[in-house]
């Protein structure tokens, strides 16, 4: 049996020359989009850089995980801010160009330098 109580998402965030890295891990799902919505308003609201999501680590496991991502992208658009998924794994990038939304989309994922904690290299 699973402990309820444990977090399912995870959200660090890392400022960046280019902006704010957002590093997302866990499921997405009915059940954790709620926190995180709240908190992902919070960091919208919060400054005028774009922002950089990191999906790596996420598994999207239902509309409602892939509704936060529209959600985040039209608040942050509304707030003049510029959203780039900078990595994810190859089903969350096949449900973003399923969706129409491959625009979020980017070549290159951002990755950290040995020692480097909060800093990334290779995002423009």
């Amino acid at each position: 049996m699973t402990d309820r109580g444990a977090p399912i998402v995870t959200l660090t965030e890392h400022d960046h020359e280019s902006g704010v890295l957002l590093t997302l891990a866990g499921r997405l799902d009915a059940r954790s989009v709620a926190d995180l919505r709240l908190t992902l308003h919070r960091v919208v609201a919060d400054g005028t850089t774009p922002l950089l999501l990191d999906l790596e680590g996420v598994e999207i496991g239902d509309a409602s995980g892939l509704g936060l991502v529209v959600e985040l992208r039209r608040r942050a658009h509304r707030h003049g801010r510029a959203v780039h998924v900078v990595a994810a794994d190859a089903r969350t990038r096949r449900l973003l160009i399923r969706a129409r939304m491959h625009g979020l989309l980017t070549a290159a994922a951002p990755r950290r330098e040995p020692g480097d904690e909060g800093v990334l290299a290779g995002v423009s």
